[in-house]
């Protein structure tokens, strides 16, 4: 029984437990052995992908990472970069092991509205949608002969690409408003597609996380001691 066969609501749970985790961490080493724990649930999820998800993570932490060096204690700057490395990567673990239907059934089991749950989804299917449409506008435009590379000479040339684009997020959002309406989106007492419960095995997996981040909590701020 792996976590991609958990119910929504043990991993929402199970997440949000490992971002406090990271959160509450105020030494170095105990982010290195957080961030050695992430790399290993990251290629035992089925259909992880740690390299690409990698590759948009660190741009962001270096950047992190000379700032902090610039204006703190390179120890500082070491935490800063790993706090946000491991906050990053364990989001990304996290969408790895759960499509956007099964979050958004998890946050209507737990008690959200449906059209909260809706935006949720969307917005998540809508993101890789838009990096394609930019991905084949750019290529078009390429074929034209317009230079759209990141560099500063081309920010002139960028609207070849922002209008396009613009223009094909009205479209989808007028054929998403369509699709809605065709099928009774306002529509009370709706059902799941999936029937989801929390088994016994998973009702103990979040007992022992809840009670070592207690622990860890605990050990954090000095009132207990290994």
């Amino acid at each position: 029984m792996g976590i991609n066969t958990f119910d929504p609501r043990t991993k929402l749970a199970l997440g949000v437990m490992g971002i406090a985790t990271i959160l509450i961490t105020g030494d170095t080493w105990p982010l290195v052995v957080e961030l050695c724990l992430i790399f290993t649930g990251l290629f035992l999820v089925k259909g992880a992908k740690p390299m690409r998800a990698l590759k948009l993570i660190l741009p962001l932490v270096g950047l992190v990472f000379v700032i902090g060096i610039i204006s703190f204690p390179p120890e500082t700057a070491v935490k800063l970069a790993l706090r946000l490395f491991n906050l990053l990567a364990v989001s990304a673990l996290f969408f790895q092991a759960m499509d956007p239907a099964e979050l958004g059934d998890g946050f209507r089991k737990i008690g959200f509205p449906y059209e909260f749950s809706f935006i949720l989804t969307t917005s998540l299917r809508y993101v890789p949608l838009i990096g394609r449409r930019i991905r084949l506008i750019m290529d078009a435009q390429r074929a034209r002969g317009i230079d759209l590379r990141p560099r500063i000479r081309n920010i002139p040339r960028f609207l070849a690409l922002l209008m396009p684009l613009l223009v094909q997020a009205f479209v989808l959002a007028e054929q998403l408003a369509m699709a809605m309406e065709s099928r009774g989106f306002a529509r009370k007492g709706r059902t799941f597609r999936r029937q989801y419960r929390i088994t016994p095995k998973e009702y103990i997996i979040m007992a022992l996380a809840l009670g070592i981040l207690v622990i860890f909590f605990a050990w954090q701020k000095g009132w207990w001691a290994p």
